[in-house]
């Protein structure tokens, strides 16, 4: 864990954040809470990572770090207690901490999945002693419903089975006030889901399972993938079909996300963790159990530690979310605050935290490198002021003329051949 603590905490504190990261922090900067709830049907995460988030981006407290450590120490307390409460052995769980998932991008991105896997796997933890404690477990399942869409269907079927356990044990109490949290729970999510614009979505990420990502979770070619998935179903399903309860959370969790990937969002590989994720929640549960062969349980070991050895070599590195440079790119922007700056893309909210915008002259208009004419740029520069264009994309871009006026692009800045700054030269 220390070892974990020093890598995951030298990457977070070189990690620059990129849009979505970046739009969390705007919106709990200049919202308050109603606002925030209203949002969500446009921006489609749930509020707690807002809540969090809002007393350290009203007071402007020391961004990004305030907002990358407050990640990191949820990221840190799943790890905490996967190491300290789940039934596996040294070796599975130093894989499990080491692979990408938890190395390099839960602990690093600052985004609402972290809290999501911490409360999991708490519910994980507090499972064997959920109905000495049902308040509290149903709480933790509030809390939990209300940190992603993703962290939302494990506790959707912790809620199943914990009412289950708690209508069998006969207790009007414990189950009333507990059917009351549930209630709210629901009321929560209603308010939040109903009525989302799905309008937002990029084109690029609308419904229809993308087959490649779902067969390729692993670095190898997509039959040697769909072997190995074969390989591990059989087995897992064969086991878990030992444990009702087990099985039930297995196949509801996967059913669900692939239906929302299939026909709500297509997703991005941090949302295809959440296989991963539940497979781990799923065997810590499956190990509870007493009554099941010892051989059984190695070979659900030995599956998880397979996989999770795999995902050690991940090759899903993405610069936009990795190396977006919002820092550097923003300190240009503070360099040059009297001439007016043009975005094109979503560097435009990458930057916006950094500085103090309300002072700058700024103007967005989203568009591709090929939609940039002559009318375009013409209708956005100010004759008296430098203007200087920041696309994402550093391919060259050519004059532009018009009724024998010229438009020049001449490249004062490239960044890692992923942003480039333009100086827009009228002739």
């Amino acid at each position: 864990m220390i070892l974990w603590s020093i890598i995951t905490l030298l990457r977070t504190f070189c990690h620059q954040p990129w849009a979505d990261e970046a739009w969390a922090w705007l919106i709990a900067k200049q919202f308050h809470f109603g606002n925030i709830l209203e949002i969500i049907h446009i921006e489609g995460h749930l509020f707690v990572w807002y809540l969090i988030l809002l007393p350290f981006a009203k007071l402007n407290i020391a961004y990004p770090y305030s907002m990358l450590i407050i990640n990191w120490i949820f990221c840190f307390g799943a790890i905490f207690v996967l190491w300290k409460y789940s039934p596996f052995s040294n070796f599975l769980k130093i894989v499990i901490s080491f692979s990408f998932p938890f190395l390099s991008y839960y602990s690093i991105v600052a985004r609402c999945y972290s809290i999501g896997i911490f409360l999991l796997f708490i519910l994980c933890a507090l499972f064997k002693d959920r109905l000495k404690h049902p308040i509290i477990y149903s709480l933790l399942i509030f809390f939990c419903a209300n940190t992603s869409a993703m962290a939302l269907i494990g506790a959707f079927l912790f809620g199943i089975i914990f009412a289950y356990d708690l209508f069998k044990e006969k207790n009007k109490k414990d189950f009333t006030i507990c059917s009351c949290v549930g209630t709210f729970t629901v009321i929560t999510l209603l308010i939040q889901l109903v009525g989302v614009d799905k309008s937002t979505i990029k084109p690029e990420m609308s419904p229809g399972i993308n087959l490649h990502d779902l067969l390729t979770p692993f670095i190898f070619s997509e039959w040697i993938n769909a072997i190995l998935l074969i390989i591990f179903g059989v087995i897992f399903c064969k086991a878990f079909f030992k444990d009702k309860k087990c099985l039930f959370f297995i196949i509801g969790t996967f059913s669900i996300l692939l239906y929302i990937f299939n026909f709500w969002y297509l997703g991005d590989f941090w949302h295809y963790y959440f296989f991963y994720i539940y497979l781990i929640v799923s065997c810590w549960l499956f190990l509870y159990k007493e009554n099941i062969d010892m051989k059984i349980k190695k070979k659900v070991l030995t599956c998880l530690a397979i996989i999770s050895v795999l995902l050690i070599f991940d090759y899903r590195y993405e610069p936009r979310v990795f190396n977006s440079n919002s820092k550097e790119i923003a300190n240009y922007v503070v360099e040059h605050k009297h001439d007016r700056n043009i975005f094109t893309d979503s560097v435009y909210v990458e930057i916006l935290p950094y500085i103090d915008y309300k002072n700058y002259d700024f103007i967005l208009k989203e568009t591709k490198n090929k939609d940039i004419t002559f009318d375009f740029v013409k209708h956005l520069i100010d004759d008296k002021k430098n203007n200087y264009l920041y696309v994402n994309n550093c391919g060259e871009l050519q004059r532009l003329n018009k009724n024998g006026k010229m438009i020049k692009f001449i490249k004062v800045k490239n960044i890692l051949d992923k942003h480039c700054i333009y100086k827009i030269d009228l002739k």
